[in-house]
């Protein structure tokens, strides 16, 4: 087996993807590419840890306008944007830190602005080799043929304001402000299968969990998340340290009813929230060196969301989602 060059070492981080998947709540979601092993998806979580003393940076914007349901005043649109940076512990262990600033808009309440939740995640890495086993310091291309895998959990912060009052002088409600009060849970596993020289394939499923949080006028837990994601990613171009990537998923989303607190003191399941949502997705991607750039866009092609008629502003009523990325690694 031949050794990897000394570029690749670098360029196995070239570009990573959190995801901000839901209107008013987040999930992160790491991709990696290198310029001559597997591709990195779009929204899919990649398995492959950073290289041991690899510093990772970077920014992603993604814009969502919102389909018109109704009369009356409704949601416009959001914009996410979020920082992030990534360490790599060991070669099988990488750490990131994801700092959400969100924008919501809505014709009746007027405009929210703010900080996210901060998040905390941690990646474990292995392999299938003749046996499973923690993914090595350094890897062949025969080997990245292998199948790699990742056990991930990560859990936010709850530093996002959640008393943001809007244009009548009210408190907006939860799902407009931009923090949620309290700490959410996540937890996935990740695959990913070098298919070709050119094509990968990779695979997710992972659950997020929120906990109640009492807002100045309400007690309220936004519902589970549930994700099923799959994709394919095909290197369309590549020379040396540089690689032009296509990118092609769905993205599965069960959502639970959010819930709030009766006159009784109860948590009741609310009407008008949760579903299942299926988006599909297209993007581009360039990588060059420690360099790299993507661009996505996805929608809903098929949803099933409880009393949908009221659910405007909601996961699967988007127009469209779409989203850029630049990212840089180095090592420290």
């Amino acid at each position: 087996m031949k050794p990897l060059a000394p570029h690749l070492l670098a360029g196995l981080l070239a570009t990573a993807l959190p995801d901000l998947a839901r209107a008013h709540h987040g999930v992160a979601a790491v991709g990696l590419g290198g310029p001559e092993g597997p591709g990195a998806a779009l929204e899919t979580t990649s398995p492959l840890p950073l290289p041991q003393g690899m510093l990772f940076a970077m920014e992603k914007t993604e814009y969502v306008p919102f389909l018109r349901l109704e009369s009356g005043p409704q949601k416009e649109y959001a914009v996410f944007n979020l920082v992030a940076l990534g360490y790599g512990i060991r070669p099988w262990l990488s750490v990131y830190l994801f700092q959400p600033f969100n924008v919501k808009s809505d014709t009746g309440d007027g405009r929210n602005s703010g900080l996210g939740d901060t998040n905390v995640m941690l990646s474990l890495g292995f392999k299938y080799d003749e046996g499973f086993r923690l993914v090595p310091e350094k890897e062949s291309l025969d080997e990245l043929l292998d199948w790699h895998f990742s056990v991930w959990a990560a859990s936010t912060l709850p530093l996002g304001p959640t008393g943001h009052l809007s244009a009548s002088g009210e408190p907006f409600a939860p799902d407009m402000q931009t923090g949620f009060g309290s700490p959410s849970s996540s937890l996935g596993l990740a695959v990913a299968k070098q298919l070709s020289a050119d094509l990968t394939w990779l695979s997710e499923i992972n659950y997020q969990y929120f906990f109640a949080h009492t807002y100045s006028f309400t007690r309220y837990q936004f519902g589970g998340e549930a994700r099923l994601n799959a994709a394919l990613v095909y290197r369309a171009w590549g020379s040396g340290q540089t690689r032009f990537d296509l990118a092609g998923e769905l993205n599965g989303l069960l959502l639970q009813r959010d819930k709030e607190r009766d006159d009784a003191g109860a948590m009741q399941s609310l009407s008008a929230s949760g579903g299942a949502i299926v988006y599909a997705a297209l993007g581009l991607r360039l990588t060059h060196g420690s360099f790299g750039a993507s661009l996505g866009i996805r929608r809903a092609i098929a949803k099933d969301l409880n009393e949908a008629s009221q659910q405007q502003g909601s996961e699967g009523l988007e127009r469209f989602r779409a989203a850029i990325t630049l990212s840089y690694s180095t090592r420290l």
